[in-house]
């Protein structure tokens, strides 16, 4: 059957599959059986289905670079008799590359021929020397003699996937011979997709697996074997499995290749592409995919892709090697994924199939970097993506909004308003980077603790980044500028140190850290604590123990970015900087910057909570794809640079840094903000790294040790662990929020944590977090061994706080006409004529609503003489007593016995249930007043000082805890 009638019978055939049989008029010959069904459907995915509009500008562009691409491999090709190889440049038979690459090119002469609207369709001697070329293929390079050198994943990936193809296009044209014959080849190199044919022992995996699963589907349908139809739809099912190490996807999300790279961008795509495509071609046929894990694939997209694209660019600190890929930058690579996701949508359940569309709509539609976006689109999906674009009754998905730390494969993304934030990580489980075949031979530090900042300088990972970037002096990499000359092929480059990872809540704040060693990776001695705090669109970057001794200078990157204008503005204090592409100064004094970008909404403020002196730099940077990439152009790129980074100096001991990012703000925003921030440092040592925001009440902490240590708020234990541990918490209204992971993914006991505060109940708790105590303090007790690094959630209500409307304490003897109202303390000891002391709260409950379900005094002592002392309150039935009036002999009388307690350790609260004193006072005036004694006399040393209303630290004042 000619190609241009196979456009009519795809036509035919589907529509027989829609309808669920083949009953009625007998299907035409070329498509006699479900083989001939599949097939004709697979080429229709290669080369369009039928009915495409020729004349459409997009359609007929692809056409022509489809044709003009055949032309040349035609033109160029050895047709004599006597040739050693199909084209001179591609003659080196020791190189297995070269078997893939001469098949490639034979696959786009094929397309050509078998295109509706090429003037190549249907040409006869255009498929006579395909088809002597395959034959000569057969003969010389390709065949069951033949035995793998080089790359295993030509023989048994590359070149079968392609031959798999040409056999579709040119089906028709093939005898039963030749068909079997090159099947006959392709079982030699890929006989189980499940299995490495040149290593048996090696289980196949992820994108590789679904390769050959594709490859084992289309011999199956060119061989009309079902069988091998049933092979390849089987071996799909290993991958629809989450894992918990090794290759595959995560329940978080993660996608690791190789065993321990971060790979969701480059070989999670190809897994992504490989498993709509199967899809596209089994699904309605006796090979239907009925597994139930096929769920979790249409999850992915929500879980695993979704978030590590932004405007249309999918991540680079996801790509791996492919960085170094001149042809496959992040736009790239993200039109990828929507081309997959669009193809996904088509046999996905219903309200998925929706989800996915709105999904690449708001890619393509947010995405400005193509001068076309369909340009080199395959004509099946240039139909689909602009119908996508044009069904106004779609629309686009909103931009995500998302904070969350990918643990099984130490990436940590966050989507903001207007941006995206992503953290590159490694430790003893996940590769600093890759270097294979000479690929992404610089990337040393790609996977150190690198910053990426995505906002709408769209291109600002594009246009020849990679080999123009230092790569030794990455944004957010702490770098001696050392690595050796080349990495070693194919070796794992895990760190030392197990912790990398962090704890995220409410889709806007999250922690994440590393331990830092580069030992293991460059060789170098130098290390330190990393972490990275995120509070909407503030992100803040602590170091803490940065070290090293190999005699080199160490420094940390808070920023070297790409200029789309060379002259771009950098305003440091106020003042704008050289615009010069040598500029260098080593400033001091800074307390903000600001790098302007190319938009509005694309310029980075830089704040420092503490005047540092800062290095700036603006340089331009010459290099080559070859350079990172011994299979890429040697042509120079050229692009200008401005850095910002702290210098530790030459040997550091103990090196420290602290920034704060600001996205997307102009130059007066960034010096407003640091002339009132809402972001604090709490701690930033090797033992604790901590940071609040008192705008979001929000409070991200690290914590690098096992052994008890505490956060502060104002001068107040905050958050307490007794084990390594990332905890986030988050106050919004009535709720308090709590995260807590292991980011060493190694304990399998317990981590106890301590929140300051008391809480009225628990809201929703993960079944791994016991809440062991809501108050006086909150503490949980957290079991995190198998959670792999996950965030373990606790939300609880929160009480209401009434502060005191008075507080004094009185005193006898000489200072019994003595007024303390103003005092910090409230005192109270039982002593000796002269040396006694009492106090008295008074709180106003006018906001408060009758009855009331609970209701507790918190105290905090401030001070304290000796241990084991007991004090009591007294309800006091004056209420009108004056707090700047109030003295030992003008105190009212008290009334009856609240309660008494066992005073604890300063610093500590206490809790004291007054719901009896409080409901009653409801009823009577809504005020309710307290005095505190001692009964007892414990000598000179027993005395109690606690906080009063104006005592220095928030926390510790007085409060009435109120649950209604």
């Amino acid at each position: 059957m000619k190609p241009g009638w196979k456009k009519v019978w795809t036509g035919l055939l589907v529509c027989c599959l829609l309808l669920g049989s083949f009953g009625g008029p007998a299907a035409p010959a070329a498509a006699a059986d479900e083989y001939d069904t599949l097939r004709i459907k697979w080429e229709s995915l290669l080369t369009g289905e039928p009915g495409y509009n020729t004349a459409d500008p997009d359609i007929a562009a692809q056409i022509s670079a489809v044709t003009g691409a055949a032309r040349t491999h035609w033109n160029t090709m050895n047709k004599t008799a006597g040739r050693t190889a199909l084209w001179s440049d591609l003659a080196d038979w020791s190189q297995s590359a070269t078997i893939t690459a001469s098949y490639s090119r034979l696959k786009s002469m094929a397309a050509a021929y078998g295109t509706t609207g090429s003037e190549l369709e249907g040409d006869a001697g255009l498929a006579a020397d395909i088809v002597s070329a395959l034959d000569w293929m057969y003969a010389n390079a390709y065949n069951e003699t033949k035995s793998e050198t080089g790359n295993w994943w030509d023989w048994e990936i590359g070149t079968p996937l392609l031959l798999g193809d040409i056999m579709v296009l040119v089906y028709d044209r093939l005898s039963e011979a030749q068909k079997s014959n090159y099947i006959k080849a392709i079982d030699k190199f890929c006989p189980d997709p499940a299995k490495r044919t040149i290593t048996p022992a090696i289980t196949e995996t992820g994108a590789n697996r679904l390769d050959k699963a594709l490859i084992n589907a289309l011999r199956g349908t060119v061989g009309k074997s079902s069988a091998k139809l049933a092979q390849g739809r089987d071996a799909m099912s290993q991958t629809f499995l989450y894992v918990s190490d090794g290759d595959g996807f995560y329940r978080d999300g993660s996608f690791v290749q190789h065993n321990d790279v971060a790979y969701t961008g480059s070989y999670g795509l190809v897994m992504l592409g490989d498993l709509a495509k199967l899809l596209y071609l089994l699904q309605g046929s006796s090979w239907s995919v009925t597994d139930a894990n096929l769920a979790n694939v249409y999850n992915w997209v929500e879980e695993a892709y979704r978030p590590l694209v932004y405007q249309g660019a999918m991540m680079d600190m996801v790509r791996g090697r492919a960085i170094s890929r001149s042809e496959s930058e992040d736009h790239t690579a993200g039109r990828s994924a929507a081309v997959s996701i669009v193809r996904l949508a088509q046999g996905a359940p219903q309200d998925k199939a929706l989800a996915f569309r709105r999904i690449a709509k708001s890619w393509m539609q947010a995405d400005r970097t193509f001068a076309n976006y369909y340009a080199g689109l395959a004509i099946y999906d240039i139909v689909r993506m602009k119908a996508l674009v044009a069904d106004t009754a779609l629309a686009p998905a909103a931009p995500l909004a998302k904070s969350h730390m990918f643990a099984g494969m130490d990436r940590y993304v966050h989507h903001g308003s207007g941006f995206a934030f992503g953290l590159s990580l490694f430790s003893s489980r996940i590769s600093a980077f890759e270097y294979i075949n000479g690929e992404n031979s610089k990337g040393w530090y790609t996977g150190a603790g690198m910053t990426f900042l995505y906002n709408g300088d769209q291109a600002q990972y594009a246009g020849n980044y990679w080999p123009t970037v230092n790569m030794m002096r990455l944004p957010g990499t702490t770098t001696d500028g050392y690595a050796p000359a080349l990495p070693v092929n194919s070796k794992h480059y895990l760190g030392t140190k197990s912790w990398a990872g962090g704890s995220s809540l409410s889709d806007a704040y999250g922690s994440a850290g590393m331990e830092l060693s580069m030992s293991a990776v460059t060789g170098s001695t130098l290390q330190g604590k990393k972490s990275w705090f995120v509070f909407g669109d503030r992100i803040a970057a602590l170091g803490a123990g940065i070290s090293a001794s190999d005699g080199r200078r160490v420094e940390t990157v808070i920023e070297n970015r790409k200029l789309a204008s060379g002259t771009a503005a950098l305003t440091v204090n106020g003042t704008a900087k050289p615009a010069s592409a040598t500029w260098s100064e080593a400033i001091t004094g800074v307390r903000w910057a600001h790098l302007a970008g190319p938009a509005a909404d694309s310029g980075i403020g830089y704040y420092f909570p503490s005047a540092s002196t800062v290095q700036g730099q603006r340089e331009q940077r010459t290099g080559s794809w070859n350079g990172i990439n011994s299979g890429q152009s040697s042509a120079a790129v050229t692009n200008t640079f401005a850095s910002l980074a702290v210098d530790h100096g030459v040997n550091p001991t103990a090196g420290s840094y602290a920034y704060v990012l600001l996205p997307n703000r102009d130059a007066a925003a960034v010096s407003a903000f640091a002339a009132s921030p809402t972001v604090q440092v709490l701690s930033n040592t090797a033992a604790v790294q901590a940071v609040r925001d008192t705008a979001a009440k929000a409070v991200g902490a690290n914590f690098w040790n096992d052994a008890a240590a505490a956060v502060n708020v104002d001068g107040a234990p905050w958050i307490t662990s007794d084990k390594k541990a990332s905890v986030t918490t988050v106050e919004a209204g009535k709720e308090l929020s709590i995260a807590v992971s292991d980011p060493t993914q190694a304990n399998t006991g317990e981590i106890r944590i301590e929140i300051g505060r008391s809480a009225a109940g628990v809201i929703s708790a993960d079944p791994l977090v016991t809440v062991t105590r809501l108050s006086p303090t909150v503490q949980l007790t957290v079991k995190p061994g198998g959670t792999l690094g996950r965030s373990l959630r606790v939300k609880l209500s929160l009480p209401g706080v009434i502060g005191s409307a008075a507080d004094a304490y009185v005193r006898d003897g000489s200072y019994a006409g003595t007024n303390y109202g103003a005092d910090g303390s409230l005192a109270v000891k039982l002593d000796a004529a002269g040396y006694q002391r009492q106090s008295y709260l008074r709180f106003d409950l006018a906001s408060v609503t009758a009855p009331v379900t609970s209701a507790k005094l918190r105290l905090v002592p401030a001070q304290t003489g000796m241990a084991g002392m007991t004090n009591e309150a007294h309800l006091v039935s004056d209420t009108a007593w004056g707090e700047s009036t109030l003295t030992w002999n003008s105190r009212p009388a008290d009334g009856a016995l609240i309660g008494s307690w066992t005073v604890p350790a300063a610093g500590s609260p206490l809790e004291i249930d007054v719901t009896g004193q409080v409901n009653a006072a409801l009823s009577a005036g809504g005020k309710l007043s307290i005095r505190l004694s001692a009964p007892a006399n414990s000598g000179a040393d027993g005395y109690v000082n606690y906080a009063s209303k104006e005592y220095g630290t928030a926390p510790s004042r007085p409060q009435l805890l109120i649950v209604p």
